[in-house]
């Protein structure tokens, strides 16, 4: 019996880590709000689950376990929309410049949701 695998494409972000002026938006809600960017990506989640998963619980994973929390968070956005990566580059990226992810993040999922 022969056995058939199933080609799985894996693609990069389409948007930029440092695109922020193309949603300036997000970028001014990550800047001037308290844990904006936990609540930037929670937004992210729900918009790319079509709002069966919520934006609390992974603001709040984001808030409370900063940066591992939030890494999470990349990676489950990552799997939704099958980019590459891993959860190492998710944590150091979250630790370093995590506005600009959670930005990225963000506008990823409004680009490829519609």
């Amino acid at each position: 019996m022969a056995t058939v695998l199933k080609e799985v494409r894996v693609a990069d972000w389409n948007e930029s880590l440092c695109g922020c002026f193309n949603g300036i938006g997000s970028c001014l809600w990550v800047l001037c709000i308290p844990y904006g960017a936990c609540c930037l990506q929670g937004m992210a989640i729900q918009i790319a689950t079509e709002g069966t998963e919520g934006c609390f619980l992974p603001c709040w994973v984001g808030a409370c376990w900063w940066p591992t929390g939030m890494a999470l968070n990349r990676g489950n956005i990552r799997g939704l929309f099958r980019i590459q990566g891993n959860w190492l580059c998710d944590c150091c990226i979250h630790y370093y410049c995590f506005p600009f992810a959670s930005c990225q993040e963000y506008r990823e999922a409004r680009y490829r949701m519609g």
